[in-house]
């Protein structure tokens, strides 16, 4: 924890001296700009551009191309005022020196500003996989999740055959989710999608674990049971939620809830330890209740 936020610090620290270099390098030009006399205004304003097109070049990641314009740009007019001075007798002014440090200073300090920012990024990114890895429960429904349900799968079905006990998995879908879904407003379809887990939470017996498998409000339960206890928990959950008052202050009379079940027991000889592809066999099933 405590690398992770000294890798913060300095990411943040790295965007704040990129940034008040370049804000520096910038009010250096404007002024060199604005104190030039009238000969010597049209070669500042274009290098002034010049340096504009380096740290754009910087802002979206081509350091390699920043440097080599800035290269040019320096040679260029660095060669031009030699040959204004060794030609002409021209004096070099002092402020003409800014214009051969300030655009390599200014990629570099842009440079600086976008590594820090893409460095937060990338370990932004990698410490929301690390949580996405470790959560088990769905935010919504705070029931465990798909991860935890396979998890407890495979320890529910070899504690069932060392104690000779019956192990079925229900799963539970909305009909008609996506119409719902476009029909009801956000906090209503999620309003429905809790409403549903807590009367499948409050319908089973207490030893049976109830699960939230996707987004879309579909649930399963584990139930330590052979597949007539499962038909007749299936019979329990769809009573209740068919009941008038299940959803009453989520929808309206005109629309309906209703669920799609389906359930299996588990056998060792036919799914093994693939826990997958028992699930996926139950859902199979879903076809048939129409």
């Amino acid at each position: 924890m405590n690398l992770m936020i000294n890798k913060n610090s300095f990411g943040y620290l790295l965007q704040d001296v990129g940034l008040i270099i370049l804000l520096f390098c910038l009010f250096a030009g404007a002024m060199t700009v604005s104190y030039s006399d009238k000969t010597m205004m049209f070669e500042a304003v274009i290098m002034l551009i010049g340096t504009f097109f380096v740290i754009l070049f910087s802002g979206f990641k081509l350091f390699s191309l920043s440097l080599v314009l800035a290269g040019i740009e320096v040679t260029v007019y660095t060669a031009y005022r030699l040959y204004l001075f060794l030609s002409y007798d021209t004096e070099i002014p002092f402020y003409s020196y800014v214009w051969i440090l300030v655009p390599p200073i200014c990629a570099a300090a842009m440079y600086m500003f976008v590594s820090g920012t893409h460095r937060l990024e990338l370990e932004n990114d990698i410490l929301r996989r690390q949580v996405d890895e470790l959560v088990v429960v769905n935010p919504l429904t705070k029931l465990y999740n798909l991860r935890s349900l396979y998890n407890d799968l495979n320890v529910l079905a070899a504690y069932a055959e060392r104690n000779h006990m019956s192990l079925s998995l229900m799963i539970i879908v909305l009909k008609y989710e996506a119409e719902l879904k476009s029909i009801l407003s956000r906090q209503n379809y999620e309003h429905v999608i809790q409403r549903l887990a807590e009367l499948v939470v409050d319908t089973v017996r207490v030893e049976d674990k109830t699960y939230s498998i996707d987004q879309k409000g579909s649930l399963a339960v584990l139930l330590t049971c052979d597949k007539e206890g499962s038909e007749i928990a299936m019979r329990r959950i769809r009573s209740r939620i068919s009941s008038q008052d299940a959803f009453s202050g989520i929808t309206d009379a005109s629309i309906k809830i209703e669920v799609k079940m389906a359930s299996l027991e588990y056998n060792k000889e036919i799914y093994e330890n693939n826990m997958i592809l028992f699930k996926q066999r139950v859902e199979n099933e879903l076809q048939y209740d129409v």
